[in-house]
């Protein structure tokens, strides 16, 4: 606090003309009550300006860490529902694999069903085979059998076309010569003409 000088009652109190030497107080009365209150009140003042900047700090700490705890909460809601949609997806997916599962076991026995058909059929194909080259030898044994017995019946019928052509013109001629005769005469005739 510094020295009141009241100039409209007492002008010249306190004043001096001349140049004052400093330091002027030649004695210092310590108290250190006083010193160590003012130095508790300096460690105060600095105690709640630092509690005071602390709890802004901690203020601060706070909002940023609600906003931290709502991002979090905000990502772990939204791993939560894509947790929930691929739980749903391998379900569907799982279901798909069975029903593929089955169609396949299905397929597996029909291609071994189909198999077992194409080997009878391979089987009865052999079979069919040996029978109609069996049938095609018998054919070719009837077709030789029926050739040698037409030849030998057209040798018959001839001969006896011969004998009973013969036999008519015996009758109608009156001749003992055979028909052969009159036919290789008459060739030569026409040969001739």
């Amino acid at each position: 606090m510094g020295l009141y000088i009241n100039n409209g009652k007492h002008p010249t109190v306190y004043k001096s003309k001349k140049k004052i030497n400093e330091p002027n107080q030649k004695f210092v009365r310590r108290d250190y009550l006083s010193e160590v209150i003012d130095e508790q009140h300096q460690a105060n003042v600095s105690l709640i300006n630092a509690i005071s900047e602390m709890k802004h700090q901690f203020l601060n700490q706070e909002v940023v860490q609600a906003n931290n705890w709502d991002k979090i909460e905000n990502q772990l809601k939204e791993i939560r529902r894509s947790n929930q949609k691929h739980i749903q997806y391998e379900e569907v997916i799982m279901d798909l694999l069975k029903t593929q599962e089955e169609l396949q076991k299905q397929l597996s026995e029909k291609i071994s069903k189909q198999e077992e058909f194409q080997t009878g059929v391979l089987v009865r194909l052999d079979q069919q085979e040996a029978l109609t080259e069996k049938i095609s030898r018998q054919l070719n044994h009837i077709r030789s059998i029926l050739f040698e017995r037409t030849n030998y019946l057209a040798e018959k019928i001839d001969e006896g076309y011969k004998i009973t052509s013969s036999y008519v013109y015996n009758l109608m001629t009156g001749s003992d010569q055979p028909i052969t005769f009159y036919l290789m005469n008459n060739k030569k005739g026409e040969k001739q003409k």
